[in-house]
C-alpha cells in the first residue's frame, strides 16, 4: 500500500505545490490545511473525461475505484457502472448543493463548483454541514473539526488528450499527533490507493480499455441464456460487439422505442381506472371521487419537510382547487 500510495501515480511537485480551485473552502476555517495531489495522462478528450465525473456518486455510476474495497473495508455502497447514461448528463444533473453520496445514510460530501469541461468540486465542513437533511459532515474519532475537499481537474493537452489531477485538501481540529497519523492512514495511504486505482480506472473507461466485471459475466450467462446456448436471443444487441462491449445496461435508451410497443403504445392515462362498476373487486370500498379534478402535484421540497415535520399529508394533495 505504501509503494502504491506514495511511489505511484502523484502528481509533479509543480503540480502539487499548486493552489487549487476549491483549496480556499479548507483555508477558510483552518490553518492546518494539507493536500494530497494524484494525476494521470488520458487519451481522450477533456470532456470526455468530464462526462464521467459528472456521473460520480454511490447515487449515481459508482466510485470509478474499486467496488469490492469500497463495500468490504469501508462500508460505504459503491456500485460501479462504466456507461454513460442519458438521466446523469442533463444540465441540472450535478448542481451546486447537490449531495456527492458515499452512502444512502447520510456520509456525503456537497458539489461545490460545478464548471463543464474543466473542473468538479466536493467539500464537507463538520463547521458547515450540508443542508440536506439526512446528510451529515463526517469526522475521525478524536477530531472535533474535520473538513476535506475532493477536486477533479481537466487539463486539455494537444493531440484530443488530457491530464487528470485528482486533488484532495483537508483540515482538521485539534492539530495533535494522534489526528495527524489519522489523517494521513485516510488520506495518503489508503485514500492515495483507491484515488490511483480512481485514475486509472478513468484512463481504462475513457479510452475504452475497461473489461467487464466478472459478475456481470456471470450474470448474463447464466441467466441471459449464453452459457446453455438456448438459440433464444435474451437481448435486442445479442451476438452483435454492441452486446458484448456494453457493459451496464443504457437505462433510458428505451424511450426511442419502448419493447412493448410490439404489442401496444405505452399507457400514460387511464380514466377507467380504478374499475368501480358492481362486481369488482373493490366496488363496495372505492372512493369513486379521489381522481375526480386530480392531477400529479408539482414536487415541492418544502412539502416534503413539512410531512416529515408534522407525519401527515395534505388533504385532497393533488386535487385541482376551485377559482
Amino acid at each position: 500500500m505504501f509503494a502504491y500510495s506514495q511511489l505511484h501515480g502523484k502528481a509533479t511537485p509543480e503540480e502539487q505545490a499548486f493552489q487549487y480551485p476549491g483549496d480556499e473552502l479548507i483555508d477558510a476555517n483552518y490553518d492546518n490545511g494539507y493536500s494530497s495531489t494524484y494525476a494521470i495522462n488520458i487519451d481522450a478528450p477533456a470532456y470526455a473525461v468530464w462526462r464521467y465525473l459528472k456521473q460520480l456518486g454511490a447515487n449515481k455510476t459508482g466510485s470509478f475505484s474499486s467496488e469490492f474495497l469500497e463495500r468490504t473495508f469501508a462500508r460505504l455502497s459503491f456500485f460501479n457502472s462504466y456507461e454513460i447514461q442519458e438521466e446523469y448528463q442533463q444540465p441540472d444533473s450535478m448542481v451546486a448543493g447537490d449531495i456527492s453520496a458515499f452512502d444512502f445514510h447520510g456520509m456525503s460530501m456537497e458539489w461545490t463548483d460545478v464548471v463543464p469541461g474543466k473542473y468538479l468540486v466536493s467539500w464537507i465542513d463538520t463547521k458547515m454541514p450540508p443542508s440536506a437533511p439526512g446528510s451529515y459532515a463526517f469526522r475521525f474519532p478524536g477530531m472535533t473539526h474535520f473538513a476535506a475537499a475532493w477536486c477533479f481537474y481537466l487539463i486539455p493537452l494537444e493531440g484530443e488528450r488530457c491530464r487528470l489531477i485528482n486533488h484532495w485538501r483537508i483540515g482538521y481540529e485539534p492539530g495533535n499527533l494522534f489526528t495527524k497519523t489519522i489523517n494521513w492512514i485516510n488520506i495518503e495511504l489508503v485514500g492515495g490507493c483507491m484515488t490511483n486505482m480512481q485514475c486509472a480506472y478513468f484512463k481504462r473507461v475513457a479510452e475504452f480499455r475497461k473489461k467487464q466485471q466478472h459478475t456481470g459475466k456471470f450474470m448474463r450467462g447464466m441467466l441471459g441464456g449464453k452459457f446453455f446456448n438456448t438459440g433464444t436471443p435474451a437481448g435486442k444487441w445479442d451476438g452483435t460487439p454492441l452486446f458484448d462491449d456494453t457493459y451496464t445496461q443504457w437505462f433510458q435508451y428505451g424511450r426511442m422505442a419502448p419493447a412493448v410497443e410490439g404489442i401496444r403504445p405505452p399507457v400514460t392515462d387511464d380514466p377507467e381506472w380504478p374499475p368501480t362498476a358492481p362486481g369488482t373487486p373493490w366496488a363496495d370500498v372505492v372512493d369513486k371521487d379521489y381522481f375526480t379534478d386530480w392531477e400529479e402535484p408539482e414536487f415541492s421540497w418544502d412539502e416534503q419537510i413539512r410531512q416529515k415535520m408534522e407525519r401527515s399529508y395534505l388533504p385532497g394533495w393533488g386535487k385541482k382547487k376551485a377559482n
